[in-house]
């Protein structure tokens, strides 16, 4: 090869990140303006070889919660906060429990109340 074939072959390596920054940032700047979202020019930017590809996971989401019920351990959530907001969470209803726990110790409290009576 002697002519243009021969740099385009040279230069234009897919996903080569050892180009220089006057060739790296047109192509990010193209990207940024043509992607629909963040994270469309995210998938992109990892296409091209331009930036680093973000691990991919095969665990399911973690549930970040407030605190769990200090009985059985469920993750839990304030009742002010909505379920779509926060999946796999249980309200909490009293004393850090949620609502089973809390009624099954005021039942037992209860009853021993009501043994020593």
């Amino acid at each position: 090869m002697s002519g243009p074939e021969r740099y385009i072959a040279e230069s234009a390596i897919f996903g080569d990140t050892n180009l220089v920054d006057w060739t790296i940032t047109p192509a990010m700047r193209a990207v940024a303006a043509r992607a629909k979202d963040a994270e469309d020019a995210r998938r992109l930017l990892e296409m091209l070889g331009l930036i680093e590809a973000r691990p991919v996971s095969d665990s399911p989401a973690v549930v970040v919660c407030q605190s769990p019920c200090v009985k059985c351990g469920k993750p839990g959530r304030k009742p002010s906060q909505s379920l779509e907001k926060w999946p796999g969470t249980v309200i909490l209803k009293g004393r850090g429990m949620c609502a089973p726990c809390y009624t099954a110790v005021l039942n037992a409290e209860r009853e021993a109340r009501d043994v020593v009576a």
